[in-house]
């Protein structure tokens, strides 16, 4: 008499149809291969900490890709590694990560370990390991020709993020969360558990006897993120009832819908009411939703720094463009923003460069 196979548990079931789901949309989205690269496979990266999360992300991927028949998605082959990156920030950190390496490669999916030492910088230890991590995950990517890094934020870091957001003041952008696929660091990110929970991970991880690990730093008070996960989040549900990280997450997606509609208007606008280093004086007469938008991609595209470009600075030339603000507005790259005619209407703007002004 045959003896029957364990029974799948709900948890690892779930994740594994996740994955399935998520493939085979983010590979179809993909641009069509040419008829020589037909046969070429989507390569893809899954990032694995040592978490529940991650190790479960990539104990489905092993699963799938062990197979005989190996794993497609939307008609086209898929290739699956892994890789763990070893900052050095604990002491056991390259245990860690050789653990990591030998039971994944042991059940199938090839893992690298990537030594990318990190120390603090202005905007804090977590941030700058955050970078630092992406950097080395997109420069392994780009030495193995690989499609796109995945990652295994949950629906529960999901909600985490947007209640930072909404903590922090930020704009609908931030308040939308984490995109199922997006670019981190220029590196390509694709999200296929953002509709999974944390405890279902930890299940599947139990379930699978996967050898998991704690960071201590998920526990360190010193995080604001750890914070929001261990008080800010609780004392919700607490007092509100259960269900408020469910309904978070589903708030960052709506969200990301409106935004993205917003930023395709935008996107026309800021090629009808800019021009180089000038914009028309009918910017003026856009939504306000739409202008700061154009404002935002014409002060990154003149300046040339993206990231220094502050809510403040939007605002500020914002505020110039409807004649609310008269004068000269500075901006980062050392260059300032001026009108065009003067008076106290609508005006055309003019971005400055420190040897034109």
């Amino acid at each position: 008499m045959r003896s029957r196979r364990p029974r799948l548990d709900a948890a690892t079931a779930t994740i594994r149809n996740a994955l399935l789901g998520f493939l085979d949309a983010a590979v179809a989205a993909l641009p069509a291969p040419g008829p020589e690269a037909e046969e070429v496979p989507v390569r893809l990266i899954i990032a694995v900490s040592g978490g529940a999360d991650s190790l479960a992300l990539a104990d489905a991927a092993a699963f799938f890709t062990t197979r005989p028949a190996g794993l497609t998605a939307a008609g086209r082959a898929v290739e699956i590694t892994a890789a763990t990156v070893d900052h050095g920030l604990q002491p056991a950190s390259a245990d860690v990560c050789a653990q990591v390496r030998d039971h994944l490669t042991d059940r199938g999916l090839p893992t690298a370990v990537l030594t990318h030492p990190v120390t603090a910088g202005p905007e804090g230890l977590e941030a700058a390991a955050r970078t630092t991590r992406y950097t080395a995950l997109d420069d392994h990517r780009r030495k193995l020709g690989a499609t796109a890094v995945l990652t295994a934020h949950t629906r529960d870091d999901q909600a985490e993020t947007v209640l930072l957001g909404l903590a922090r003041g930020s704009g609908a952008r931030s308040l939308a969360g984490m995109r199922a696929v997006s670019t981190v660091a220029d590196c390509p990110v694709w999200r296929p558990l953002l509709e999974i929970t944390r405890a279902q991970t930890a299940a599947s991880a139990a379930a699978r006897h996967l050898p998991v690990w704690h960071d201590p730093m998920n526990d360190d008070a010193a995080y604001t993120r750890v914070r929001v996960r261990q008080q800010a989040l609780p004392a919700l549900e607490a007092a509100l009832g259960p269900g408020v990280a469910d309904a978070l997450a589903r708030t960052g997606t709506q969200l990301a819908a409106d935004t993205d509609a917003l930023d395709d208007w935008a996107a026309e606008a800021t090629a009808t009411h800019t021009s180089g280093t000038e914009t028309h004086p009918r910017l003026a007469d856009l939504p306000a939703a739409i202008r700061t938008r154009v404002v935002r991609a014409w002060l990154h595209e003149c300046t040339g720094r993206a990231q220094e470009v502050t809510a403040a600075h939007i605002a500020a030339v914002d505020a110039l463009a409807t004649g609310r603000r008269l004068g000269a507005v500075s901006v980062p790259a050392a260059a300032e923003v001026v009108r065009t005619v003067r008076g106290q209407g609508p005006a055309g703007l003019r971005f400055l460069r420190p040897q034109l002004r």
